[in-house]
Parts: C-alpha cells; structure tokens; sequence
C-alpha cells in the first residue's frame, strides 16, 4: 500500500458516498420514516435480524459505546420504532425489539440497501461483479473487527 494508492481510494469511497447520499435526496431516507443517520438505521437493522435483544448486545455487535447505545435506543422508543420487555431471567435487565412501525421502517432501510448495492454492481460488467462482491466483503469483514484497545477503552468507560 503506498500514498497514491490510498489517495486514490479515499477519492472512490467519497465519490460513492455523495452517489449514495444523493440518490438518498432523491427519494428521501427509509422511505421518509427516519431521517438518515447510520447508527439508528444500524440499530434497527440488528435488533430485526435477532427478534430480541439487550442493549448491551447492539453496542457488542455494532462496536459502539453503551452510553451512545443507550441515547440512540431511547431516541428509537421516542419515535415508537422500538419496545422494550423483562427479561424472563433477570427483570432488572431490558430486551428490546421492533414495533410494528419499527419493522416497517426497518424494511424500508433494507429496500434501500439493496437499492444501492444493485447501483453499484450495475457499473460493472458480470466479471467484474463477482470480483468486486469478494473484495467488499474481504474489506467489510477486516474493518468490522473491533481494535483490542477500543473494546478494552469501551468497557472502561461502560463500567
């Protein structure tokens, strides 16, 4: 990896990001339900794919404080797109879970989602897709490991 190389890279992932956020004007984000902001769209995302789960387990799973869970979660329930229920074995500890418009709303997210990856394969031609899925997903899967520091820093500062 050398200077010209990342130079070059920042440039491409800019570029693809004011794409995606302009095609996001044109028809508004989530479908107009929620304004865009990546950690609500996230949250949503994971606490659909597990039905019910801790806040704790979404700072976990998305890498992020449980104080910054914690504020966005309650800004969720303010917008009736999350619920909240007992644990069975632990009443003190919360499970969360989509409403019903909270399900709605995620699924719009998905619907954009897929909108924008089919915008991106469509610029290449089929040898060049399979490629570039491959690569993403090296990518996505070395970015998504969390630094040793930062899960140690994490805790300390979660008590």
């Amino acid at each position: 990896m050398n200077e010209k190389q990342t130079d070059a890279l920042m440039g491409h992932v800019n570029a693809i990001m004011r794409a995606l956020l302009v095609a996001a004007r044109r028809g508004a984000p989530a479908e107009g339900q929620l304004p865009f902001n990546p950690l609500y769209f996230n949250i949503l995302r994971v606490v659909g794919a597990k039905g019910s789960i801790r806040p704790s387990q979404i700072a976990d799973a998305l890498s992020v404080s449980r104080t910054t869970i914690s504020t966005a979660v309650k800004a969720l329930q303010r917008r009736g797109l999350l619920e909240t229920s007992a644990d069975a074995t632990d009443r003190r500890a919360l499970h969360l879970s989509l409403s019903a418009d909270g399900r709605a709303t995620r699924d719009a997210i998905l619907r954009q989602d897929k909108r924008n990856a089919a915008a991106m394969l469509e610029t290449l031609d089929a040898s060049e897709r399979d490629a570039f899925v491959l690569t993403m997903g090296k990518v996505a899967r070395g970015l998504s490991e969390p630094a040793p520091e930062q899960l140690s820093s994490d805790r300390r500062h979660d008590g």
